[in-house]
């Protein structure tokens, strides 16, 4: 991102000073976790908000770092939960340690998050935050008692990743415009494009998990599917299946043979559903490029860097 790309290296430099300067445990673990290839993708929205000609981002390096720190907080507890084994193209936390290590690490940088945004004194900011974290603990939650047999999936699905991703999106631009002044309406807007782009993002991450590989994604192929993890590709097979329940007979087969795995993985490959699940994409990344060209008086370099980024969000491979 040319636009803000000192302001993201000074991220980068931020994040391994706060774990250089912890203790040598979490200094251990916190140096393996961010020598990745993170996107910094919730950073990036964040500067590009309050992002103005002639404007230092400096000050609110501390404020996309912190944002930054939440995700990957998260991401340590989701692996746990998940029991994934890859992570950024390396093993994760749990794996290379154990739960007990990546749950500690998680909380340890939710809590240097936290540090970083009291920071500001500014209340406004924090409930910002605050809303990001509840909202994303209660998607997780939906989407981990969802059943296939439940009605209206699509619906509830669309529900549970607006909460657990798109708001995180939405939140982290918000509050650059927050930051930068902007008042209730044009806030409202960066709210609203971080929202659909946030949705398009899941969108192609579920897909993704059926269609992509393993080397350019650094995540196990089908692992939402073999941690029962509903999502659309799968939805859109259920209700293309319903009628003979046959997906559902594979679904409830709990046996190690993996043999209903694949039965399920070719299901989803051979009705409509990665094509199905694109088309959604597409429908939200053409939302937030709409809510682009509602801007009031955009400079034209930060236009350019937002429709670079839904477009790079539409066809990314990993």
């Amino acid at each position: 991102m040319h636009l803000i790309e000192g302001e993201l290296i000074q991220v980068e430099q931020r994040l391994q000073q706060i774990v250089e300067a912890a203790g040598p445990e979490i200094k251990e673990v916190g140096s393996y976790v961010f020598n990745g290839s993170g996107k910094r993708m919730r950073p990036t929205l964040f500067l590009l908000a309050t992002y103005r000609p002639q404007k230092n981002l400096t000050p609110y390096i501390d404020a996309a770092v912190a944002l930054e720190l939440m995700h990957t907080a998260s991401l340590l507890h989701d692996d746990v939960i998940d029991q994934a084994s890859t992570r950024r193209g390396k093993g994760t936390v749990h794996v290379k340690w154990n739960n007990k290590i990546s749950v500690l690490t998680g909380d340890y940088l939710l809590s240097q998050a936290f540090k970083l945004l009291v920071g500001y004194h500014d209340w406004r900011l924090m409930e910002v935050v605050v809303d990001i974290v509840q909202n994303m603990t209660e998607g997780e939650m939906e989407q981990a008692f969802a059943d296939p047999a439940m009605p209206d999936l699509e619906k509830r699905y669309f529900n549970w990743i607006g909460k657990k991703s798109a708001s995180f999106f939405a939140g982290c631009c918000r509050a650059g415009s927050l930051i930068n002044g902007d008042d209730s309406n044009e806030q409202a807007k960066w709210s609203e494009f971080g929202y659909n782009l946030g949705i398009a993002f899941q969108l192609i991450d579920d897909l993704l998990d059926y269609t992509g590989k393993g080397e350019q994604t650094g995540k196990p192929v089908y692992g939402d599917l073999s941690n029962r993890v509903i999502t659309l590709p799968l939805i859109r097979t259920i209700d293309f299946a319903r009628k003979d329940g046959s997906i559902h007979r594979l679904l409830e087969d709990k046996s190690e043979t993996g043999h209903h795995f694949t039965e399920v993985v070719q299901a989803v490959l051979d009705s409509d559903s990665p094509e199905y699940t694109y088309r959604k994409a597409q429908e939200y990344i053409n939302r937030a490029e709409s809510v682009i060209n509602e801007f009031r008086g955009l400079n034209q370099e930060v236009q350019k860097a937002l429709n670079d980024l839904t477009l790079g969000v539409l066809n990314r491979k990993k």
